[in-house]
């Protein structure tokens, strides 16, 4: 059994594949964002697939300014946080279940009258890994499949009694890779020992021509 786990192995084992992809990783932008990629679907010339292992990832930054408007101190904490769903374009893989929740926390803090304090970049990242069913990425020839990801980000206030005011800035990007194991397509290939045995047969024929 083999394991393709990156794609100079694919590239190289399949005709076609030298732009074979089995990873992919988004630059962040600033949310909300829409972002996808595309994953190589395992070339069932290859041999036969026996488990899929697909990762989805994603990552944050976000930046939080906190403004006390009361005119007393105020005791407040800040979370930032940003959920990635992920969908795919693969008939029958369903993502619906497969979230990121990212978060990123100011702790408690003392806001004096009219301060604004900054925090961040307060960063985070999350990963989960799936095995879905091997069935739906074996295709002779291979081919492609996307993935993609939406953010949905927001900050929470606890403490101030509705005097803090407060600002986010956010930006979070998404990725994923997928492993194949697989057991390969046996071919008849000669050992080392007939191969010298032929090349003598060879050397001495041309011996013998040389001869005569």
């Amino acid at each position: 059994m083999k394991k393709l786990l990156a794609a100079a192995v694919l590239a190289a084992m399949s005709v076609g594949s030298a732009n074979a992809a089995l990873s992919f990783n988004n630059a962040e932008q600033t949310t909300e964002i829409n972002q996808s990629g595309f994953l190589d679907l395992f070339d069932a010339n290859l041999g036969t697939l026996t488990g899929v292992t697909l990762t989805l990832f994603g990552s944050d930054h976000t930046t939080i300014s906190l403004t006390n408007n009361a005119a007393n101190i105020q005791s407040v904490r800040a979370t930032s946080s940003v959920d990635l769903f992920f969908a795919s374009s693969l008939v029958g893989l369903d993502l619906s279940t497969a979230s990121l929740s990212l978060t990123g926390a100011t702790g408690l803090v003392s806001l004096l009258p009219g301060a604004t304090e900054f925090f961040g970049p307060l960063a985070d990242s999350d990963s989960v890994t799936l095995t879905p069913l091997s069935s739906l990425f074996s295709v002779a020839g291979g081919g492609q499949f996307s993935i993609s990801c939406e953010s949905l980000s927001g900050i929470a206030i606890v403490g101030g009694g509705g005097n803090v005011g407060s600002n986010q800035t956010t930006t979070a990007g998404c990725g994923a890779t997928i492993a194949y194991d697989y057991t390969p397509t046996t071919t008849n290939v000669p050992e080392p020992a007939s191969m010298a045995l032929v090349g003598l047969g060879m050397m001495g024929l041309a011996a013998i021509r040389r001869r005569k």
